[in-house]
């Protein structure tokens, strides 16, 4: 199935692989058109209330800007801003941050990335939103969430990413990087940062708790889909 890489060749089995799911999400989007017109392929999850108001606003500013107060997060948006690209990992993890995180439409971050992004494709686009916010053809589950730390940890380890495109942590190393919030007042001044959103602030702290954040998500959706929309396999550990 993969003579590619039974030579060995992994990267040629990965692109080989989102060559795939891009035929797939075109041939969804050809198949069921309405989902280029602002709605779920799962009609049950256009139900879903999400942020509304000022508050969602800001929250959604926050995430475009790169300041949650996760450096991977803000990582992967500073990037986006900057240049147009972002690793698809990356994506996934800051559309799931928007959506699951700050109880943001997922529409908005659809739309910001379609704005954004050198390689915008409309069916990859609103496919990978949707299989992001559960509501998608063969979707990630509703109950879960990328934990923003946790994939910095794997995929950053050094956290060279993070020093590249959040320059004011430069001076805080691994693995502090991953949750400055949690890390000693004491290296914290010894780095030279101030964590806050004061005129003395270099970097914000979390604008959301993961745990809180993970529970809330689960209430949104249990809120809005029938109960056999919510049955399925059992719940994972809270890793990701």
């Amino acid at each position: 199935a993969w003579p590619l890489a039974q030579q060995g060749d992994l990267g040629a089995k990965a692109w080989l692989a989102e060559l795939i799911w891009r035929e797939f999400f075109m041939q969804v989007l050809a198949q069921h058109p309405h989902i280029a017109q602002g709605k779920s392929f799962k009609p049950d999850y256009d139900l879903i209330k999400w942020e509304k108001g000022a508050a969602a606003k800001q929250l959604f500013a926050a995430w475009c800007e790169g300041r949650t107060g996760y450096p991977l997060v803000d990582a992967a948006m500073r990037q986006l801003n900057y240049s147009g690209y972002m690793h698809n990992r990356l994506r996934m993890v800051a559309a799931s941050f928007l959506c699951k995180h700050l109880g943001v439409d997922w529409r908005w971050g659809e739309a910001y990335f379609a704005g954004k992004l050198n390689d915008f494709d409309l069916a990859a686009n609103n496919g990978g939103w949707q299989w992001v916010a559960g509501s998608g053809c063969d979707a990630q589950p509703y109950f879960r969430l990328f934990n923003p730390v946790l994939q910095s940890q794997k995929y950053d380890p050094d956290g060279k990413f993070i020093h590249r495109y959040v320059p004011e942590l430069a001076k805080l190393e691994a693995p502090n990087i991953h949750a400055p919030w949690l890390t000693d007042p004491i290296e914290l001044a010894a780095a030279g940062l101030v964590l806050g959103s004061g005129a003395s602030a270099h970097y914000p702290l979390p604008i959301v708790d993961h745990a809180q954040a993970r529970e809330k998500t689960r209430q949104r959706y249990a809120a809005a889909l029938k109960p056999s929309k919510l049955s399925g396999p059992a719940q994972p550990k809270p890793r990701r």
